[in-house]
């Protein structure tokens, strides 16, 4: 192997490991973005939908286009005692809880 091949290969190897770095680097600083983001829908659709008594299509109007990322999954069995807004983006999901008397609060 000649000197300047030894080079490209040890210049390939350190720009992988760069590559790589930064990209674990972005995700790490990505990741409370994303936690933030989906606790804010989650309440913020649970307080449209049970204290304001709005439809969903309503409260999604807010949100629009950033609701459309998450799948948001609204659980009303309890009601009307309580009820849950679950929000998931891939691997990330947030809960608000409604509570009658007391309203909404981010509990995941």
């Amino acid at each position: 192997m000649t000197r300047k091949s030894q080079y490209w290969l040890w210049g390939g190897g350190v720009l992988a490991v760069l590559l790589i770095g930064g990209g674990v680097y972005a995700w790490s600083q990505l990741v409370p973005y994303i936690q933030i983001g989906g606790s804010y829908i989650a309440k913020q659709d649970c307080s449209c939908l049970f204290v304001e008594g709005r439809g969903e299509a309503s409260c999604a109007t807010e949100f629009s286009p950033d609701i459309k990322r998450f799948k948001v999954t609204i659980d009303r069995s309890h009601l009307p005692a309580s009820a849950k807004v679950t929000t998931r983006l891939a691997m990330f999901s947030s809960e608000a809880t409604y509570e009658a008397g007391y309203g909404c609060a981010v509990t995941k």
